[in-house]
Formats: structure tokens, C-alpha cells, sequence
């Protein structure tokens, strides 16, 4: 096996013992470096360094029996392909990016690879070298995470209530389906802090939080408002379906046995009937949660609180 470059017009054809010598530096250098190398002529690897071992969990020989794109996830091919990452050998463009693969172990791993045309013993062929960027990914999605996680109740935070209202109200556009948004207040928290501290208080929170996580669909979001408000996006949901998940949140909050008890005046507000930005929904559905505060939904759930056998009622719009 061997590389190189084009012979130019009136190049004199490598002498054996040069092209010998060429070959095995080229192998020295291929074998230690950190990068994995790929050589593909004709749809099939032709040679594979130690490192290209290493990175996709394949030994050398089954590589080669391999085309390079038995390595990339069937659902990303596309992209890839349409990138213009096939048949590079044969107009003679280099180039360059990322790209997922699955090892033989069926990791998922992140590459960043550069593809140059090459002359592979004499015929035209592909030199794919790739970096490992799998653990930048894995920082960068973990850095991404916290920026968007509240980290008290491990629910989204503001930024990512917004993402998703925006991704929404986008998606509702193509589809014409609503979507709704819950509003949720933890009532009597400034209470529960003055009596049992802080502590509690932050209890609280995550209880809610919990409740919130358990109600929620895969394809619902659950986010931290602000103190103690929360917010939760149901797509998919119009203001009846969306008035019944207000109401099984609010009957597990009543069922809780943990002390102190807790209860939650809630909003609803249904895109797009109810607002058709993020700021008109939001505030329809803060409307409709402090009209519940104002109709007494605070002061019943004190009371519970004193009386904790008693039962109480609360309504929410849209049920």
C-alpha cells in the first residue's frame, strides 16, 4: 500500500527503493499519530490506522472489509451525503466537518474529519482523517444543560420556558394545532419559610417540581417561572385537555402526605386563541392564576394547612 500525490506531466515514476522508503514513513507516521486515518478507494477501506482501531472499537481487518459509511448511524446519512461528503475521490475537492458514528459497541461518537483526494497505488481514492471530539461534545451538551436547568428543582429555567414557547408557536404555525401553557404558583410559600425555614421552603419547591415531572409527557416541558412560579407547556393540547392536567396536579398536591401541605393556584392559556405571542400568552395565563388567588384559592389552602383533614376546591379555567 501506498499514497501519493499526482506524478506532474514530465515527473520521472518513483524508484523502487525511494517508493519503499516513502511507504514505510508514511506507515511510521500514520500508526502514531492520535488521529484515526482512513484510506476508501472504490467503496471500500483499503488501510486503517492504529488509532482508527481504537476510535470505532473495529480491529484492522474488519475495517477493511468495511466501506466508511458502514460507521455513520443509517438516520444521519443524509445530511451528511447531502453535504457532499460521497464520492469526493472522484472530483477531487477536499473537505471537512463533523459527523456521528457508532462503534462496534454501538457508542455513539463524534468525529471531526477532513477527506482529501489522493492517488492510492495509482488510482484515485479518499484520505479521511478524523479527530475524536466526543468528550468536547459531551462538555458542551452538559454546558448547555445547566445553562438552561434551574438548578433547585432540576426543571428548565426561564431561558428554556421561552426556547420551547417560541419552538412552539413555530411549529403551531406549520401545523395549526394549539398548544397550551400552565401557570403555577406554590401558594403560601412566603408562610412556609416564616415557619418552618427555608429549608422547607426550598422542599416545597422541588415537591412541586416532582409533581410537575410525574404529570408530564415526553413531549411536555416543565420549567421554574420564577420564585415561586412555574410554568408548564403542553403541545398538542387545547384548553379542556389542558384544564384536566391542571386539575390531576393539583389533586396529587392535596394527596400528598408529606408535611407541610402544599397547593398551587394555576392559569391556563391556549395558543392561539388566548395569545398569539409568547408575551400575550404568558400574560393571559398570569391573568387567570392571580383571578384564582383573588377568588380565595391562597386562603383555603392556609387553611387546609391549620385543618389538615379538611378538604377544599378549586377551579381552573378551561375545566
Amino acid at each position: 500500500m501506498f499514497m501519493r500525490a499526482p506524478k506532474r506531466a514530465g515527473e520521472a515514476p518513483m524508484k523502487g527503493t525511494a517508493f519503499r522508503e516513502s511507504e514505510a514513513n508514511f506507515r511510521t507516521l500514520a500508526e502514531t499519530i492520535a488521529s484515526a486515518i482512513f484510506i476508501s478507494r472504490g467503496g471500500r477501506l483499503h488501510y486503517v490506522n492504529h488509532a482508527a482501531e481504537i476510535i470505532t472499537g473495529y480491529a484492522r481487518e474488519e475495517l477493511l472489509t468495511m466501506n466508511f459509511w458502514d460507521l455513520v448511524p443509517p438516520g444521519t446519512r443524509d445530511p451528511v451525503i447531502n453535504r457532499g461528503w460521497v464520492h469526493r475521490e472522484e472530483n477531487g475537492i477536499a473537505s471537512g466537518g463533523e459527523m456521528r458514528i457508532l462503534t462496534k459497541n454501538h457508542e455513539e461518537r463524534w468525529l471531526e474529519i477532513t477527506a482529501a483526494t489522493i492517488d492510492f497505488d495509482g488510482e484515485p481514492g479518499t484520505l479521511i482523517s478524523a479527530f475524536d471530539l466526543t468528550k468536547h461534545k459531551q462538555v458542551e451538551a452538559q454546558a448547555h444543560l445547566l445553562a438552561i436547568t434551574d438548578p433547585l428543582t432540576g426543571l428548565g429555567n426561564y431561558r428554556r420556558l421561552l426556547d420551547v414557547l417560541h419552538a412552539e408557536i413555530e411549529r403551531s404555525g406549520r401545523t395549526g394545532r394549539p398548544f397550551a401553557v400552565l401557570l403555577l404558583d406554590l401558594d403560601g410559600l412566603k408562610k412556609i419559610n416564616d415557619c418552618y425555614g427555608h429549608l422547607v421552603g426550598s422542599r416545597a419547591l422541588c415537591r412541586l417540581g416532582d409533581v410537575l415531572r410525574v404529570f408530564c409527557r415526553s413531549i411536555d416541558t416543565a420549567a421554574r417561572y420564577g420564585g415561586d412560579e412555574f410554568a408548564v407547556i403542553l403541545p398538542e393540547t387545547a384548553g379542556g385537555a389542558a384544564g384536566f392536567v391542571a386539575s390531576r396536579i393539583r389533586n396529587r398536591l392535596a394527596t400528598d402526605s408529606e408535611q407541610p401541605p402544599l397547593c398551587a393556584s394555576i392559569g391556563v392559556a391556549v395558543y392561539p386563541q388566548d395569545g398569539k405571542t409568547v408575551e400575550a400568552l404568558l400574560q393571559t395565563a398570569d391573568r387567570e392564576l392571580y383571578g384564582m388567588k383573588s377568588r380565595g384559592a391562597e386562603k383555603t389552602c392556609l387553611a387546609k394547612e391549620e385543618h389538615p383533614s379538611g378538604g377544599h376546591t378549586m377551579t381552573a379555567r378551561g375545566m
